[in-house]
């Protein structure tokens, strides 16, 4: 925030982002213009960390606009994944709500790369909360959003992060899941349940006279407790 304006706010006036870049696609640009903001100022808390989990990153993972740091690995899981990685970045393909299904295939051979990506042993080492951060960008209204969340938050660490960039009820009607993320209350609701700490709840394109904030689009930060 600079002069008591908030970051999403820090454009020229008479920009308009949603129509020049949303339009029918995802908004790489758009996506970019709202999250560097939020990347860099947790970069400068320190607040990111060195393993990064991108959840439904499509084809270009806007993740990508975080510093490559040494110690600094991420993991992309999305269902068209193409399988390739690098020393400090892997990509799997996975269906998200397979997540910490042992009894199913893809999730067996997704753990066996990923294990072999951080170099452990997954007999031996039984702490799976390893994540510092993990992000979510245009995929929660295609999957039972509980089912995905709960499922990869339990490979959160305690004080990690989740970061949400969502629309409720925008993309391909067809392919959205009866559990997908309807409207924003029902985020706000799990992550209570869950004992996250709502860090940034922002609404970057809302109308300025609109005071209901359940279907726009959310931009959100929240740091998972340590239970007593």
């Amino acid at each position: 925030m600079a002069n008591g304006i908030p970051f999403w706010q820090e454009v020229r006036q008479d920009a308009n982002p949603w129509q020049e870049f949303w339009g029918e696609s995802y908004g790489l640009e758009l996506k970019q213009w709202l999250l560097k903001p939020v990347f860099d100022k947790l970069e400068a808390e320190e607040k990111i960390g060195n393993l990064i989990i991108d959840v439904g990153s499509g084809a270009s993972p806007v993740t990508q606009l975080l510093k490559p740091k040494p110690a600094r690995k991420r993991i992309c899981v999305d269902i068209a994944a193409d399988n390739v990685g690098s020393l400090n970045d892997l990509r799997i393909r996975l269906d998200a709500e397979k997540v910490g299904q042992v009894g199913t295939l893809s999730f067996r051979k997704a753990l066996i790369k990923v294990c072999a990506f951080l170099e452990i042993n997954p007999k031996t080492e039984a702490k799976i909360e390893r994540a510092d951060t993990m992000f979510f960008a245009d995929a929660l209204n295609y999957v039972d959003f509980r089912k995905v969340l709960n499922g990869f938050v339990k490979y959160l660490k305690p004080d990690g992060r989740i970061i949400v960039f969502n629309l409720p009820h925008r993309g391909n009607w067809s392919l959205f899941s009866a559990n997908g993320l309807k409207d924003n209350s029902q985020l706000d609701a799990f992550l209570e349940e869950h004992h996250f700490e709502i860090e940034l709840e922002a609404f970057p394109k809302k109308p300025r006279n609109e005071t209901d904030e359940s279907g726009e689009l959310i931009v959100l930060v929240a740091r998972k407790c340590v239970q007593a």
